[in-house]
């Protein structure tokens, strides 16, 4: 297959998809600039007040959450009390062990058994990682000849430094906040508009390069609507304005999933697909306009023809019309299902099956194992500063081989840009140059802005940010004065080939699952939801739309999992099996269409109250047949290569040519029969395109 023969990419494609990576969006700068002044506060205020063992904190604002102030917020709340937990159980530990190497050692392990086991078994992994680090450091610190009050005020001086990174992030991100302009609402709708607007425009180019707008695209669909519904609640629109704004907020979500499908599939575009997406482009044109003079857009009708190559397309105009009929008087969307702005959710800090499966445990196995190794090598030769391979460690943990790998080749990378390359360069060329704390300021937030550009870019290339900020303040904030020493940079490399070597080693052959199994279980258990998915008609009708939409949210982001798994699989061996084969070729044939599929039914059942009578049993067929199609789909892929993949039934074919047909017959009249048909119709023509594909030769 295709994806088995290019698995690494060319160079030229791969300089293409970092361009893209590193390229400016809307938001950037500010982002940049916000954390760039978090991570030099912290500096600032490690050196002027002489904080030691304080290198951490200029790193740890990166790792909270910047999604909206709210996230921050919650985000420094979390690392907060898990680092100070964390420090806690370090120094009464230590009070009770570290008079005795025997026991020393061993309480190094259940540490180490304890971080593990917190990174696979809970949902809030930023504050386990976070705390994982501070372990990390802290076991470098007690295995120093200092005394032990010196140890205990190393170990409180560290957690102050990570203290005071979570409270000027939140600060910050809280006062950056008040900034935001009254229009900040529409500017982030407009936004999402644009990017739809301008992969419209270019799907009939063969020559385009889309790579940057799939991105962003992809960015955007990560990052969701949330952001927009907080900024809502606070706005000055006027009621009736804001639940119209909050229609056109969901529906800009959607818009973006449904984009981003189509820029998956945007190359095999018939003729007339292609002149349609010209049309809905314009008319995208045309709301984004009137939006710019908070005008109500005009009502836009939907074509009479529907003859549509790519299903996703139709949903796609389907859903501008609902965008620009949210403002008309008579009509309202229903998305009763989408949380209201600012609404709660219940938090949870633990997996559900946090203490049940056994695979957290042989995770946190592995990772000590892989820990203690290093641990072990390095104090045996006496090589203390060889610490940072058990970070290594900790920090690329992961629960497939694929994703592990991916870290790991980020971290090193990260390391030999931020040490190597601007650690050394700093310290041979520049700060022997240096004589006052605002030129070594300077230059230490341009080399802040370096990594945070970085890091602001998609999962595929954030984590190097991430590491060439650690690498850079390990290297220069291990003391207060200029270092020009070149030595702890070259440990921090050493340090981190050791623990990937012991990762590779151990972690990834003991207990290991390759990302196409964990991919190929998601997939066979997101289909089936899909296909399972239906909304309750009980009384208690916002209960239902909550669960409802906690459900659709659930399945939204399998679908994001499996894409994320698919792009990490190609860090794992070569050649591949058949079924790890085969799976890739379903994720890169049918995705799109399953995201699809879901946010179509997702539409449908909303309409479902409202479904006229002549047609109820057609669109109860319809649904039956499609989830029907789906499920025998998923039988197939969990059967393959054993049993053969099974054939389509011809009832499916007739089944569509009719609700087609209900569809044009149901033009002109009242009420919402035209659009349940049509849904109906895509449904359908959604799931046995999945069926079709699944028959074609995969390998």
């Amino acid at each position: 297959m295709a994806r088995n023969l290019q698995a690494f990419p060319t160079i030229s494609r791969a300089a293409s998809v970092i361009r893209a990576e590193l390229a400016m969006y809307p938001g950037r700068l500010s982002l940049i600039f916000r954390i760039v002044l978090a991570c030099t506060a912290v500096m600032v205020l490690v050196m002027v007040f002489r904080i030691p063992a304080a290198a951490l904190g200029a790193y740890y604002p990166l790792l909270l959450s910047r999604d909206s102030p709210r996230a921050t917020r919650r985000s420094a709340l979390r690392t907060s009390i898990a680092c100070t937990l964390g420090a806690a159980e370090i120094i009464l530990g230590a009070m009770l062990f570290a008079g005795s190497p025997f026991l020393h050692f061993f309480w190094l392990i259940a540490n180490l058994l304890a971080v593990f086991y917190l990174i696979s078994a809970m949902k809030l992994y930023d504050a386990a990682v976070a705390l994982g680090v501070l372990v990390a450091s802290a076991m470098t610190i007690w295995d120093t000849g200092a005394s032990p009050a010196t140890r205990v005020t190393l170990t409180l001086y560290t957690l102050l430094s990570i203290l005071m990174a979570c409270v000027i992030s939140a600060l910050i991100e809280t006062l950056f906040a008040q900034t935001h302009s009254s229009d900040a609402v529409l500017d982030g709708i407009q936004q999402r508009l644009v990017l739809a607007e301008k992969l419209l425009n270019q799907s009939g180019d063969i020559d385009a390069n889309i790579t940057p707008i799939r991105i962003q695209l992809e960015r955007y669909a990560t990052k969701g609507t949330g952001d927009l519904r907080e900024l809502l609640v606070h706005s000055s629109y006027d009621s009736t304005y804001k639940s119209q704004l909050a229609a056109v907020i969901a529906l800009s979500g959607q818009l973006i999933e449904l984009s981003v499908n189509l820029g998956e599939t945007v190359r095999l575009l018939s003729l007339p697909d292609t002149v349609r997406c010209n049309s809905i482009a314009q008319n995208i044109t045309g709301i984004r306009l009137r939006l710019v003079k908070e005008q109500a857009p005009d009502w836009l009708e939907l074509s009479d023809e529907d003859r549509y190559g790519n299903p996703v397309l139709a949903e796609i105009e389907r859903n501008i019309e609902l965008i620009a009929e949210s403002f008309s008087g008579n009509y309202s969307p229903q998305h009763h299902h989408l949380s209201e702005p600012g609404e709660e959710q219940k938090l949870k800090i633990f997996q559900d099956d946090a203490f049940s499966n056994p695979d957290h445990l042989r995770f946190a196995i592995r990772g000590t194992l892989s820990a203690m190794a290093c641990y072990l090598l390095y104090t045996s030769v006496g090589w203390m500063f060889l610490s940072g391979s058990v970070t290594t460690c900790i920090l690329t943990a992961l629960t497939n081989t694929g994703a592990t790998r991916h870290k790991q080749l980020l971290r090193f990378a990260g390391f030999i840009l931020g040490a190597c390359i601007l650690g050394f360069g700093a310290q041979t060329l520049i700060l022997p140059r240096i004589d006052s704390l605002a030129e070594f300021t300077l230059l230490f937030a341009f080399v802040m802005a370096i990594g945070a550009w970085a890091a602001t870019s998609s999962p595929r290339l954030a984590y190097l940010g991430f590491q060439i900020v650690l690498a850079y303040d390990l290297t220069n904030l291990n003391r207060f004065t200029l270092n020009t020493s070149l030595l702890p940079a070259r440990d921090a490399i050493l340090g981190i080939v050791l623990g990937i070597v012991a990762m590779w080693g151990i972690f990834d052959h003991l207990w290991s699952r390759s990302a196409t199994t964990t991919m190929r279980a998601i997939l066979l258990m997101a289909i089936r939801d899909v296909a399972r998915l239906d909304q309750s008609n009980s009384a208690e009708q916002r209960y239902q739309a909550r669960r409802f939409q906690a459900e659709c949210d659930r399945i939204s982001r399998n679908f994001d999992k499996i894409r994320t798994l698919s792009d990490l699989s190609v860090f794992e061996s070569f050649p591949k099996s058949q079924s790890d084969a085969f799976m890739d070729y379903c994720v890169e044939s049918f995705l799109p269409q399953l995201r699809a599929y879901l946010l179509v039914k997702t539409g449908l059942l909303q309409l479902s109250r409202t479904i006229d009578a002549r047609h109820a049993e057609l669109v109860d067929d319809v649904r039956l047949r499609s989830s029907k199609i789906l499920l025998n789909a998923a039988q197939s892929i969990e059967r393959y290569p054993e049993a053969p993949i099974g054939g389509s039934d011809p009832q499916n074919k007739l089944l569509l040519e009719s609700i087609k047909k209900a569809t044009r017959e149901a033009r002109g009249g009242q009420g919402n029969s035209s659009t349940e048909l049509r849904l109906c119709s895509s449904l359908l023509d959604l799931a046995m395109h999945v069926e079709v594909q699944l028959q074609a030769p995969s390998v």
